[in-house]
């Protein structure tokens, strides 16, 4: 694939993009039918051995239509949820109305933090925009947790064998990279790749590791070829 050096385009060129390439998956039925990542179950077991979180308040940054986020509210989380597709937030306060109060469609990089929260999900967000995009979600999820507070992460590996046709825009020292997808359902998006030393790098400042990070590899179903990976990492604030 081609590089070219267009890193220095932000996130302001793609944010609304982002919302209406994903308002259009979850019109075609994305993840309707599909159960929640085992990760979720992880999150309660970290949660339960951390009774102070556990007992606070979280903020799921990327609900989506509940896929992962009702499964962690029924398991008697005090969890809201945010994301930025508007029609994936109709879907799911349509599936539960009562959840409706906890839901706001809002970019997290533009939420105002009223109050600090005891724990904050973030799966397969924080890969969104190019590296700078990165480097700010994880500063404005510090900034969101509190002291002891515990994040709990689920984003793209360098290791995936990327699939659509695509540009490689970025690259960093650790093996990192971001794409413009030049085709495929996410066409026109900028996406982030991360390297594990790369994560480290990215939140030595306020985080410590708890678990992983560890790797999910998943091969896709044929006739689509390669596989996927997924880092999984919780970390703490210090």
């Amino acid at each position: 694939m081609g590089r070219e050096d267009d890193a220095g385009e932000g996130r302001s060129l793609s944010a609304g993009l982002v919302s209406t390439r994903w308002d259009a998956e979850y019109r075609d039925g994305r993840y309707a039918a599909e159960p929640p990542l085992p990760f979720a179950g992880e999150i309660v077991a970290a949660l339960r051995a951390h009774p102070g979180a556990l007992g606070g308040t979280g903020l799921y940054v990327g609900c989506g239509n509940g896929r992962n986020y009702l499964p962690l509210v029924d398991a008697g989380l005090d969890l809201q949820g945010l994301d930025v597709s508007r029609e994936a937030i109709e879907q799911l306060t349509a599936r539960r109305p009562e959840l409706e109060p906890r839901l706001a469609c809002r970019d997290f990089l533009d939420l105002e933090i009223d109050a600090v929260f005891d724990y904050l999900v973030a799966i397969q967000v924080f890969q969104h925009g190019v590296a700078a995009d990165a480097a700010a979600y994880f500063a404005k999820a510090a900034t969101a947790l509190r002291s002891g507070g515990l994040l709990f992460l689920r984003v793209n590996s360098a290791a995936t064998e990327i699939y659509f046709r695509h540009t490689v825009v970025e690259q960093n020292r650790f093996g990192g990279r971001t794409i413009r997808y030049e085709e495929g359902p996410k066409e026109g998006l900028r996406v982030h790749f991360f390297a594990r030393e790369e994560l480290f790098d990215l939140t030595r400042p306020w985080f410590r590791p708890l678990a992983g990070p560890r790797e999910d590899v998943m091969h896709r179903a044929p006739p689509k070829t390669g596989s996927w990976a997924q880092w999984e990492v919780v970390w703490q604030k210090r």
